[in-house]
């Protein structure tokens, strides 16, 4: 199988103070089965605690591990649909993970506020939006 032109994955999670950390990072474990979790702890507007959980993958192997389980539950057919809007001009492509289905198992973009952020940063060369917008549509599309 060709390599993914992906230089690393990137799938974050917030842990608010009414939510159990371990099913979060259950939660985060289906969206990005691969890479360390890495755990901070930070403050809310009104002093809340909320836990940042951050999985970063970087290892060839793992990216297409984590790319073929999202091409499995149909992800990159609804990333395609707004694709215009989801890679920035440093070739980042954004998306959202439903963070309560993925607890429970399913992968479906997010449609509420309390998502899996997950950025994706593309080998496109040169490093141009419109190079990157291209890259990302091959990808998508299961050309590579």
């Amino acid at each position: 199988m060709a390599k993914l032109p992906v230089h690393w994955i990137e799938a974050r999670a917030y842990c608010h103070a009414t939510e159990e950390e371990a099913r979060v990072a259950q939660a985060l474990d289906t969206a990005c089965p691969a890479g360390e979790t890495v755990r901070e702890s930070l403050e809310g507007h009104f002093g809340n605690p909320i836990v940042r959980l951050t999985r970063r993958v970087e290892e060839g192997k793992a990216i297409r591990s984590v790319w073929d389980r999202w091409t499995a539950a149909g992800l990159p057919e609804s990333i395609a649909r707004n694709l215009e809007t989801r890679v920035d001009d440093d070739g980042v492509l954004h998306f959202r993970i439903d963070k309560l289905a993925a607890y429970l198992e399913k992968l479906t973009l997010a449609q509420d506020t309390d998502p899996i952020d997950v950025r994706l940063k593309l080998m496109a060369f040169p490093a141009k939006p419109e190079v990157a917008r291209q890259l990302a549509r091959s990808v998508l599309a299961g050309g590579l």
